[in-house]
């Protein structure tokens, strides 16, 4: 989920780096290049040319066969030509798809490439979690979320490339050197922090230091009232921005929501516990934004936060109707409280997507990467539903864009490969699961014990022929997560392409009768499980599913 709402624009023009403007007055040919043949603007060219070069020559003759004015062929030839760029622009905003020829919202929101090419020279920095200061020790939630909002707030600048809060977060509580810590996230700077909370009072330290020479670049103590936190949070933000010389464009300045301190501490709870995406913690962070919401029954946010648990559970725990329901409604009041957040439009576009109303879910979906084209989960859920839509080349394009907003991702990179083999594209499949088993490794560095590196990575390995690794990999994180739906079916998708077709029956049946729900849409449209759709066990599995 988003954070602090800082809605700041985009500048084309200049990057700064340190004390240094790079000027960028004309986009990447080769990124324009690549959007040309991406938008299939050039195969479009060829096949005009050719078209327009068979009705002239047609033309020629059948004019001269009926009699018609000179002029006539004239005129054929003007049209013709005018044609031409009618056709690019035409190729270039709509696409052709199975559902028939639609607006393509890449004429609209995909500016991620100009985003790109400026990353790659911009200014960086990890956000760690705040060290709790408080005298019990029992504010954790609280720090981990202050340091949240505050990484937020900065992936709101174009120009500022930011870590993503799953990988900083895991250097949470170690005593890593800066340097290492660099290393492994690829940044220049880090913003570290303490927080000291008692009672209506907080105590925030923070200090942005350089991680070339340890020193400080800018460090600060603010003493205020709880009641203040948001502003903090924004000064944060802005101090850092100016520190780093980064130019900050406001459209329009749009502050977070003002709300009570104690409904802000539920909200902050809730996101701990959200974050850790398992079933139980799942429903404790709901828990907390309905209390949330208890206080401040207006909270966009807290709505949003409750929209977005049910659609979880919907979709990775339990596929009821009360949780597709209470998706869809809560989503519905968090659009009508805060149609301004991103999340607010994430939220719908899942709940669509579960109940199979694309069109709207790819309206919601679009809506959210307008407002914030660095939202991960809007590119990555937005391809999921084209998956479920089975639309898989768009689904390619959404995930592709997912692994640049966040580069440390490896989902949005492996569910390439599996799109690419159900589309026949074995080479590219072996190319972007490279990629992937690259970023996977380079997590597991971070944290040895994260079970969803593990269950995808698996994949990756299988992929590239080291077979023992992958099942170990495989075996490891389905005995360390036996409820997680997601590592469960994907254990069934891993043996099936291994050849072990009982196994994978059994994987399956486990995760439809004692794990979760599986999406009959996902699964009919899943090449991974190629190899047992005439498995007799197979087909009564997809029989149990309600028409």
């Amino acid at each position: 989920m988003a954070s602090v709402n800082l809605d700041i624009s985009f500048s084309a023009r200049q990057v700064y780096l340190g004390n240094k403007v790079v000027t960028m007055n004309k986009p990447s040919p080769k990124s324009f290049w690549v959007q040309l043949k991406k938008r299939k603007v050039v195969r479009v060219a060829l096949m005009y040319i050719v078209v327009a070069w068979i009705v002239l020559q047609v033309g020629e003759v059948v004019f001269e066969g009926l009699g018609m004015p000179p002029w006539s062929l004239t005129l054929l030839i003007i049209l013709v030509f005018l044609g031409l760029p009618i056709a690019l622009v035409l190729s270039w905003a709509y696409e052709v798809t199975p559902s028939g020829i639609r607006k393509d919202p890449a004429g609209d929101i995909e500016t991620l490439t100009d985003i790109e090419s400026i990353q790659e020279n911009a200014p960086s920095i990890a956000v760690l979690p705040f060290d709790d200061m408080s005298e019990r020790g029992d504010q954790g939630y609280f720090c981990e979320g202050i340091a949240e909002e505050i990484l937020n707030a900065l992936c709101k600048i174009a120009n500022l490339r930011v870590a993503s809060r799953v990988a900083a977060f895991q250097f949470g509580g170690k005593q890593a050197d800066i340097k290492e810590i660099a290393r492994k996230l690829g940044v220049q700077t880090v913003l570290e922090g303490s927080v000291r909370k008692s009672g209506e009072t907080l105590r925030i330290t923070t200090q942005l230091v350089n991680t070339i020479d340890g020193y400080h670049i800018w460090s600060r103590q603010y003493d205020r009232r709880l009641e203040d936190i948001f502003e903090i949070q924004e000064e944060i933000a802005n101090s850092i921005a100016k520190a780093l010389c980064v130019s900050l464009k406001h459209r329009g300045k749009i502050t977070q929501q003002q709300v009570d301190p104690k409904a802000y501490d539920l909200f902050l709870r809730g996101l701990s516990y959200f974050a850790r995406h398992t079933t139980q913690d799942n429903v404790y962070a709901r828990q907390m934004f309905k209390q949330a919401i208890e206080i401040e029954p207006d909270y966009g946010r807290a709505w949003a936060g409750v929209a977005y648990t049910h659609g979880f559970e919907y979709m990775y725990f339990n596929a009821s109707n009360v949780n597709l329901a209470e998706a869809k409604s809560t989503s519905e009041q968090a659009l009508r409280l805060a149609p301004d957040l991103a999340e607010s439009h994430v939220a719908a576009g899942i709940a669509y997507c579960m109940s199979q109303e694309y069109r709207k879910a790819e309206a919601e979906f679009e809506k959210a990467i307008e407002l914030d084209q660095k939202d991960y989960e809007a590119w990555y859920f937005f391809g999921r539903t084209k998956v479920h839509e089975g639309d898989l080349e768009r689904a390619l394009r959404l995930f592709d864009r997912a692994s640049k907003v966040r580069p440390e991702d490896f989902q949005s990179v492996l569910l390439q490969a599996q799109l690419y083999t159900s589309l026949g594209q074995q080479g590219k499949a072996l190319e972007v699961t490279r990629e992937g088993i690259n970023r996977v490794r380079a997590v597991l560095e971070l944290n040895p014990d994260d079970n969803r590196a593990l269950n995808m990575g698996a994949f990756a390995l299988l992929r590239l022929g080291q077979v023992e690794e992958a099942k170990q990999w495989m075996t490891t994180s389905m005995r360390n997560a036996p409820m997680d739906s997601i590592i469960q079916y994907n254990g069934a998708c891993f043996f099936s392409l291994a050849g072990e077709a009982e196994k994978a029956i059994d994987c399956l049946e486990n995760c439809l009768i004692k794990v979760g729900n599986i999406s009959r849409e996902w699964l009919e449209h899943d090449s991974d499980m190629d190899n047992i759709r005439d498995h007799p066990r197979y087909a009564k599995i997809v029989e149990s599913f309600p028409d």
